[in-house]
């Protein structure tokens, strides 16, 4: 077989004004709708394609999911909400069949050089932790390989593993380090989550990172656990890191309901 027949593995094909959703993400909950972190994946290859002020750079990045994004062609729309000299704001938008099913805000900061103050990395590099399959069914087909060093995703209790991602969020279009880091910033309230996903799901209902600059390399670190009050929501927390150190920290507001039984 030659290099030119082999299908890479990828989330959305661009069709026309909008992308076409793949099989690869599919929401594992509803088999007709979109996983959040192929959505946070497409948002940050949208916010890297819209040709934006190069002297900006991103400091966070918000998305809410406004119910089930159904998976059929999701059209795009971005819109301008601050526009200053310090400070950029975009909202972006995701339609599909006419109606909005999620948006994002991207912050933009001037760059500047100023001084450095960077959280500690104690965790190890990703060469000198074992490869498993720690997240259980989410490999997108074998493309996304994990290095786990604490917990898994389907046992409650914080969770720190090493990820890779070797496959495509647009199909024939390189997957940039940041777009791979929005794909991997949905996945925090299961590397964390706090109980057996049979006993209570944790549906995310947003994501936010903060960005302390951009990410570098191949290999992506989450740190996650989940805290709550136990009145219907939670958060999880993430710490994101590269080979160079931590380079964002970020939420997803979760709710909680009933998990499904096993069989």
């Amino acid at each position: 077989m030659s290099l030119d027949t082999i299908t890479v593995p990828h989330y959305f094909t661009a069709d026309g004004e909008g992308f076409d959703p793949s099989g690869l993400a599919r929401n594992p909950w509803f088999a007709e709708a979109v996983a959040g972190g192929p959505i946070a994946a497409l948002i940050g290859h949208i916010v890297e394609d819209a040709g934006f002020d190069p002297d900006f750079e991103i400091c966070r990045l918000t998305i809410d999911i406004l119910g089930i994004v159904p998976r059929t062609l999701l059209v795009p729309r971005i819109v301008p909400v601050r526009q200053g000299r310090q400070a950029q704001l975009h909202r972006i938008e995701l339609v599909a069949g006419g109606k909005l099913v999620a948006q994002a805000h991207v912050l933009r900061a001037r760059h500047l050089d100023t001084p450095e103050f960077p959280p500690p990395q104690p965790h190890p590099a990703p060469a000198d932790v074992p490869e498993d399959n720690f997240l259980v069914g989410a490999s997108m087909a074998g493309a996304i390989k994990t290095r786990p060093i604490m917990g898994r995703v389907r046992e409650p209790g914080r969770g720190v593993s090493w990820m890779r991602m070797d496959g495509e969020v647009v199909s024939g279009i390189p997957t940039s380090p940041f777009v791979k880091a929005c794909l991997f910033a949905d996945f925090g309230n299961g590397v964390g989550s706090a109980t057996h996903a049979h006993e209570w799901s944790y549906a995310n209902l947003d994501i936010s990172v903060q960005f302390l600059r951009m990410p570098r390399g191949d290999w992506f670190l989450l740190d996650a656990h989940t805290e709550g009050a136990g009145n219907g929501h939670a958060v999880a927390q993430t710490i994101f890191a590269d080979e160079g150190g931590v380079y964002a920290k970020g939420t997803q507001t979760v709710f909680v309901g009933l998990g499904r039984p096993r069989d």
